[in-house]
C-alpha cells in the first residue's frame, strides 16, 4: 500500500514538472515584444549597453512562421501585392538591391507584427491583453512628469551624443523619442473605452481611466495626436449624448481649454498651424528649396507634390532616404510623402488598405463595421501624415489588437451564457 502511494505521489510530481516545463512559444513571443515595445525600448536605447534597435525585435516572430505557418487571408493578400508594387518600382527606377531591402523591411515587420496577433490573441486571452495595455497606459503620465522635471539632471553624454532635446523626453515607457507611438498607444485605448461599451464592462472606473488617459496625450509633445484625441471626444459627444449634456460638457471644455491655454499646452500646435495657414500651403521658394534638401516643411511637401505630376509607382524605394546615415535627401517626414514619393500612390492606397481590412475584417461577404474600427483607422489616417506608420512596431501591435476587441464577448452574451450554465 505504502508503495503504491509512493508511486501515485511521484507520478503526481512528474506530471507536475511536466506542466511546469511546458514552453508556449506564441505566448513567450507575444509578451517579450509586448514588453519590448511598451515598457523597455526607450530605457535600453538611453543605457547604450548593447546595441538595440525596436522594429528588428519583430523578426523573433519568425521562428513562430516557421512552425505554424502563415494565415492567408486578405491583409496578407494585400501584403504581398504591396512588395509586387515595391519591386516594379524598384525595377522601373533602377534603384540598388540594397535600397529595395531596406525598404521593404518596414513592409516585413508590420506584417510580422500582424501574424503575431493573428496568432495569439483569442477570445480567451483579449481581456488579459488589453486590461495589461490600460495597466501600461495609466502609468505614462507619471513617468513623463518625472521625464520633464529630470531633464535638465540627464547626463551631457545622453543629451548632447544622443541628441536628446528636452521636447523628445516625453515618450514615457515606450521607444526614444516615441511620444507619437506613445500617444496613438493611449488615444486607441480611448476609442475603445469610450465606444465598445458593450464590451468595454471589465475595466473598472472606465471614465476616470479615459479621462485620464486623454490628459497624458494633451501634456505630451505629440502635437497631431492632440488633434486626434479632441476629434474622438467630439465624435463621442455628437454620437452618444444629449442636447443638455453638450451643453454642459461645452461650459466643462471651455474651462478646461482655459486651463490648458493658461499652462502653455497647446502653443506649439498653434503656432504650427497659423505658421502652416498663413506661410506652408504657398510654400516659398527657400521654403521648397530646404523641402528639396532634406528639410524638414510638411506645408512645403503638400504644395510640392500637389503642383508635380501624379506619382503612380513612385520614383524608387528608399530614394529620398538613407536608412543608414538615417539622412533625408528630401523632407518626407510621414508615412504619406515617404510612400507616395518612393512607390507612388498605388503603394501608398495599398499601405492603407492594409490597415482599412485589420480595422474591419471581412467574413465572406460581410464586413464588421464598428466605431472602434472607424476611428483607429480615421486616427492612424491622421498621424501618418507626420509618422512614419507601418515599421514602427509598437504602432502596429496596438492598431491590430484594438481591432481584435471585437473577439470580446459583449455583456449581454456573457450574462446569457451564465444563466445558461
Amino acid at each position: 500500500m505504502i508503495a503504491q502511494d509512493n508511486a501515485q505521489s511521484s507520478a503526481a510530481v512528474n506530471r507536475s514538472k511536466q506542466r511546469s516545463l511546458v514552453i508556449r512559444p506564441k505566448k513567450l513571443v507575444f509578451y517579450t515584444i509586448f514588453i519590448l515595445a511598451f515598457l523597455l525600448s526607450g530605457i535600453l536605447v538611453m543605457l547604450d549597453i548593447f546595441p538595440y534597435r525596436m522594429n528588428p525585435v519583430s523578426l523573433l516572430v519568425l521562428p513562430l512562421i516557421f512552425l505554424y505557418g502563415i494565415r492567408f487571408d486578405k491583409v496578407v493578400l494585400v501584403f504581398g501585392l504591396l512588395v509586387l508594387v515595391i519591386l516594379l518600382s524598384a525595377i522601373i527606377n533602377q534603384v540598388s538591391v540594397t535600397q529595395l531591402v531596406l525598404f521593404l523591411r518596414s513592409v516585413a515587420f508590420a506584417f510580422l507584427i500582424y501574424s503575431l496577433v493573428r496568432m495569439f490573441v483569442k477570445r480567451d486571452n483579449i481581456v488579459t491583453i488589453i486590461k495589461l495595455c490600460v495597466l501600461v497606459g495609466m502609468v505614462q503620465l507619471p513617468i513623463m512628469l518625472m521625464q520633464f522635471m529630470t531633464y535638465d539632471a540627464l547626463p551631457s553624454r545622453i543629451r548632447d551624443g544622443m541628441r536628446l532635446y528636452r521636447i523628445d523626453y516625453s515618450f514615457g515607457t515606450f521607444h526614444y523619442k516615441g511620444d507619437a507611438a506613445m500617444t496613438f498607444f493611449l488615444t486607441l485605448l480611448v476609442i475603445f473605452l469610450l465606444f465598445d461599451y458593450k464590451r468595454n464592462y471589465f475595466i473598472r472606473y472606465k471614465w476616470f481611466v479615459a479621462i485620464w488617459l486623454t490628459l497624458t496625450v494633451l501634456v505630451s509633445n505629440a502635437e497631431i495626436m492632440k488633434l486626434a484625441i479632441i476629434f474622438v471626444w467630439v465624435v463621442f459627444a455628437i454620437r452618444f449624448l444629449s442636447i443638455k449634456t453638450l451643453f454642459y460638457l461645452g461650459i466643462g471644455l471651455v474651462l478646461l481649454a482655459g486651463i490648458l491655454f493658461s499652462f502653455g499646452v497647446f502653443n506649439d500646435i498653434i503656432d504650427e498651424f497659423s505658421y502652416s495657414l498663413t506661410t506652408n500651403l504657398s510654400a516659398s521658394e527657400s521654403k521648397t528649396e530646404a523641402f528639396m534638401t532634406g528639410g524638414y516643411g510638411r506645408g512645403a511637401a503638400i504644395a510640392y507634390y500637389l503642383n508635380s505630376e501624379l506619382k503612380i509607382i513612385g520614383d524608387g524605394p528608399s530614394r529620398y532616404y538613407d536608412v543608414v546615415t538615417q539622412k533625408y535627401l528630401r523632407g518626407n517626414n510621414g508615412h504619406i510623402f515617404t510612400f507616395y514619393s518612393e512607390v507612388g500612390l498605388v503603394g501608398l492606397l495599398l499601405s492603407y488598405l492594409i490597415f482599412f481590412l485589420i480595422a474591419f475584417p471581412i467574413r465572406g461577404r460581410h464586413i464588421r463595421v464598428r466605431w472602434v474600427g472607424i476611428l483607429i483607422f480615421s486616427v492612424l489616417l491622421l498621424l501618418s501624415f507626420t509618422t512614419e506608420v507601418l515599421p514602427n512596431i509598437s504602432i502596429v501591435l496596438i492598431y491590430c489588437i484594438v481591432a481584435m476587441t471585437y473577439l470580446i464577448p459583449e455583456k449581454e452574451t456573457l450574462n446569457s451564457e451564465v444563466v445558461n450554465r
